[in-house]
């Protein structure tokens, strides 16, 4: 808790390059270093909020069909910094990615009025 009672999540992540550095998609696995860090939930639960929202528009542009086969999920794993920043992982992400969080994405029913 912060000082205001305000309440805060703790953070094991990847510490952000600082300005000049190597990006981690140019760094070696040994090259990786990590932080604890503490930030307020309601900070974190609208990174959470605005990067899922990102991800439902491009989820909602999907087919649901490709040839003889159907999409009904969509999975997405997360990065997040020491910092709170959430990035999507891609391929290679497995060399930080041991935490994180995945999201999973099901095709439903349309809701009924």
């Amino acid at each position: 808790m912060t000082e205001d009672n305000e309440s805060t999540i703790r953070l094991l992540g990847l510490e952000e390059p600082e300005p000049g550095r190597a990006e981690r998609s140019g760094r070696r696995r040994e090259e990786f270093r990590y932080e604890r860090s503490e930030i307020p939930v309601e900070v974190f639960r609208r990174r959470v909020e605005e990067f899922l929202g990102s991800v439902r528009e491009v989820v909602a542009g999907l087919s649901a069909t490709a040839g003889d086969y159907h999409l009904d999920q969509v999975q997405v794993s997360v990065e997040i910094s020491a910092k709170g920043q959430l990035s999507l992982l891609g391929t290679g992400g497995e060399l930080a990615g041991k935490g994180g969080m995945v999201f999973t994405f099901k095709r439903g029913s349309a809701p009924e009025a």
